[in-house]
């Protein structure tokens, strides 16, 4: 028995073992988030309680997105990182208070990667919006992100989120430091086998997620993130 996705057979046990593990992947994440609201011990306020709903609905949202893009393309190469981030970002502008982000796109490549590589971009590039979104100017001025994006046929890739807001605070270190958010980003970085850098300082934040080729090394040529404007 096979599903039929624009004019291409997939069989089905391997698409139900796809979705499987994509939402195994979700519920570890919200899990994550349960367990530090339990460590916590403290009670929530109905603010609190709606963001964290928000979060969960972005990342159920974020995994949708991903088999929407699997059917849409039918052709078993994976996913089209580019437009899969795309929507993404305009998912999370579209959740966030009106006008408070200005986004451009850009990604290079025409190269599909993993369902699975995809999702947890994909999480990880949601949650840095978000965190732009929340923090990077806390005076309420919008905040401007680029997102670019690098693919090759080796099968690495990059995926940089850059902002102009005000930076972390004095003796932040985002490889240890950080809430929910932090931890979940350096819990799926690991799954991919990948490496989340930061640079920052008073005008912003640029974040390079890093995914190596199968053999090791990236093809990616990195280049200094633009901060600021």
């Amino acid at each position: 028995m096979a599903i039929l996705i624009e004019h291409a057979d997939v069989g089905l046990a391997e698409s139900d073992h796809r979705i499987a593990n994509n939402l195994a992947s979700l519920s570890g994440a919200i899990r994550l988030q349960r367990n530090a609201v339990s460590r916590s011990g403290k009670p929530l306020t109905a603010d609190q309680v709606c963001q964290l709903l928000d979060d969960i609905s972005a990342r159920i949202e974020v995994t949708a997105k991903l088999h929407k893009s699997l059917a849409l393309a039918g052709n078993g190469n994976g996913v089209d990182l580019g437009n899969f981030l795309q929507e993404i970002a305009e998912m999370i502008g579209a959740l966030g208070p009106e006008r408070k982000m200005n986004l451009t796109v850009a990604c290079s490549g025409e190269n599909h990667i993993e369902p699975r590589h995809a999702l947890h971009a994909g999480l990880i590039t949601a949650e840095l919006l978000t965190n732009a979104v929340k923090y990077a100017h806390p005076t309420g001025v919008p905040v401007s992100i680029q997102v670019r994006c690098e693919t090759n046929d080796d099968g690495s890739f990059l995926v940089e989120v850059t902002d102009d807001g005000i930076g972390f605070p004095e003796n932040f270190d985002p490889a240890t430091d950080g809430g929910l958010g932090f931890q979940l980003m350096r819990a799926l970085t690991r799954g991919l086998n990948a490496e989340l850098q930061f640079e920052h300082d008073s005008l912003g934040v640029c974040a390079r997620l890093v995914k190596p080729g199968i053999f090791g090394v990236s093809g990616i040529e990195h280049t200094p993130a633009v901060k600021g404007n």
